[in-house]
């Protein structure tokens, strides 16, 4: 595991600009986390599974789940708001995945 202080020389240098310690950042991490090695399992093991998950983030079952966790989590009176937000947000991540629309209803 790294040391912390390798985080904090990056943010203490003043001759690097924000960007540049946002990628210096995402080199450590990705170096820390083995993502190389994690995103090839991930491919050769589970490649079917963005288009499992992309069809039931599309399904009814997935918006009734949607539904029934706003109405559990949020006060009556803001039951239609968040459903509709959230809706939103996964209508728009369908939409940046496939092209099809938000959700209606």
């Amino acid at each position: 595991m790294r040391s912390p202080r390798a985080y904090f020389d990056i943010a203490d240098d003043p001759d690097r600009s924000y960007a540049e310690k946002m990628q210096a950042y995402r080199e450590l991490a990705d170096d820390e986390f083995e993502t190389d090695r994690y995103w090839e399992w991930c491919e050769r093991n589970l490649p079917y599974l963005p288009a499992r998950v992309l069809e039931w983030v599309s399904s009814d079952d997935f918006d009734r789940l949607l539904v029934e966790t706003v109405k559990a989590t949020y006060p009556e009176h803001e039951h239609e708001q968040f459903v509709a937000h959230f809706r939103g947000l996964t209508g728009m991540w369908v939409t940046d995945q496939t092209g099809l629309g938000p959700r209606e209803g």
